[in-house]
């Protein structure tokens, strides 16, 4: 089960142009594409005639053409031309589904309620002239809720990414879980560490480092992690005062695209150092080493649940308390049942 009456990316905005996109989002196939005033256009994949994909088509005008008998549709789903015949039939129409662009993404809706733009989540980062951005894609072979699991539970750095942002220290800190206003909020100290390999080359820090993330997830998968590492011993305050820290905002935005696929939309935002081409490039290269990895492990997971089915969970750690908490989050939303925060 998907959750529909909610904004999910689509798409990066660079991505749409006067080419037909398909992309398959909650197990609907659809195209995207601009209109000719550069307008972003979501259709459902299907020709209403013998439902044969419209992405196998092309863009006449700001019209889709069938690619097998010719049949035009706007960018509202209304058939505008039947070759070889006047009359339309009236139930000649696809879909369209509501979209808005904003914060570098395009944004869809697939529910029954009205489509509010006003509901778009805040990732005002990615357009915000005092952060530089890294932004990359991963599609992931696994069902959305294990990347959602992946990231309420940074553990797995100490063991899946020694080579850039872990190491033990992230798995032997303590975890604080929280459950706040329609979000789960999963944090971590960790104090007097060695840095790691990331945070020696992108950061800076060469000394002992304190350290902190705290993951800000709201269904059905839009994760913040607030990041960042200081001098050990530091005042917080203090340190941010004198410019002393390094801090990030990675962003995460989910969108599953079948029950075993999910396409992940990601970038790292820093308020430092943003005129600095190099280093932007150097985190996007990093980051998408580091997820690379994740990718990895995520769709060995969804194999062999898929050959096993069980929980996703059959032996639960005291490290599961943000991802369980996740879960009873995307299970309330799904069903409209209250639900209790975590013991």
């Amino acid at each position: 089960m998907f959750i529909r009456n909610c904004w999910q990316v689509a798409a990066f905005a660079h991505e749409l142009g006067r080419e037909i996109l398909p992309r398959t989002l909650c197990g609907e196939p659809v195209i995207l594409y601009r209109t000719e005033a550069g307008a972003p256009v979501a259709l459902e994949d299907r020709c209403a005639h013998r439902y044969v994909p419209l992405s196998l088509g092309r863009l006449v005008g700001d019209t889709v053409q069938c690619g097998y008998h010719g049949l035009c549709f706007d960018p509202s789903g209304t058939c505008v031309r039947v070759p070889g015949q006047d009359r339309i039939p009236a139930a000649a129409t696809v879909r369209a589904f509501p979209l808005v662009e904003r914060h570098d993404f395009i944004w869809i809706w697939f529910g029954d309620e009205l489509a509010n733009p006003e509901l778009v989540p805040d990732f005002h980062w990615m357009t915000d002239p005092d952060w530089a951005v890294s932004a990359g894609y991963h599609h992931i072979a696994a069902n959305y809720q294990y990347l959602n699991d992946n990231l309420l539970d940074l553990t797995h750095e100490s063991f899946v990414h020694t080579e850039s942002i872990g190491n033990d220290a992230v798995a032997n800190a303590p975890l604080s879980v929280e459950l706040r206003d329609g979000t789960v909020r999963a944090s971590r100290w960790m104090l007097n560490c060695e840095p790691p390999p990331f945070y020696v080359a992108a950061a800076g820090f060469t000394a002992r480092i304190d350290r902190w993330h705290t993951t800000i997830f709201t269904p059905p998968g839009f994760h913040v992690i607030e990041n960042g590492s200081m001098p050990a011993g530091s005042d917080l305050e203090a340190a941010r005062a004198a410019g002393q820290t390094r801090e990030r905002r990675v962003l995460n935005l989910i969108t599953p695209e079948t029950e075993s696929g999910a396409h992940y939309f990601w970038a790292v935002a820093r308020p430092y150092d943003i005129g600095n081409a190099e280093l932007t490039e150097y985190i996007r290269q990093q980051i998408i080493k580091t997820f690379d990895e994740d990718k990895h492990i995520l769709e060995a997971q969804q194999r062999a649940l898929a050959a096993r089915p069980t929980s996703a969970f059959p032996v639960a750690l005291r490290a599961d308390a943000g991802a369980l908490q996740g879960r009873r989050l995307v299970d309330q939303v799904l069903t409209g049942n209250h639900v209790e925060a975590a013991e």
